[in-house]
């Protein structure tokens, strides 16, 4: 059996796999209620994934350890949006279901949680995978 074959059978029919080309299709334009402000413009394809649980794969970046907040790049540190080498698209806010260990920045994982589309982020991430938890 294939690896796809196998990670199909795994997931079932409850996750999706969210890959960082769909969170790429987000683009970003002036907020009517706040000129001079901007906001991210999603996709009709990412917004089947919002409130659905979903898998994503990435580079942790430690935020704050002592509030366990982490965040999930597509790249990793050296090259993410903190960086200046990518967009705000490329980074998700994780909020674990659970208090995680402490993770080494760029360590690679998987992570499944339910999506949540931020459309007024205020400085604050564009999208968060809430009650995330480690997969697999």
């Amino acid at each position: 059996m294939t690896v796809l074959a196998l990670l199909i059978v795994q997931l079932g029919h409850s996750q999706k796999i969210l890959t960082w080309f769909t969170l790429g299709t987000t683009l970003s334009g002036e907020d009517p209620a706040r000129p001079g402000f901007y906001q991210p413009i999603f996709s009709p394809e990412l917004e089947k994934y919002n409130g659905q649980e979903v898998i994503l794969t990435g580079y942790v970046i430690p935020v704050d350890f002592s509030n366990n907040t982490y965040a999930l790049s597509k790249t990793p540190f050296a090259n993410c949006f903190f960086c200046g080498k990518a967009g705000i698209e490329t980074v998700v806010g994780l909020r674990f279901k659970n208090r995680q260990s402490k993770f080494l920045v760029d360590q690679f994982i998987v992570v499944k949680g339910i999506l949540r589309l931020n459309k007024h982020p205020n400085g604050d991430f564009i999208y968060y995978l809430e009650n995330a938890e480690l997969h697999g």
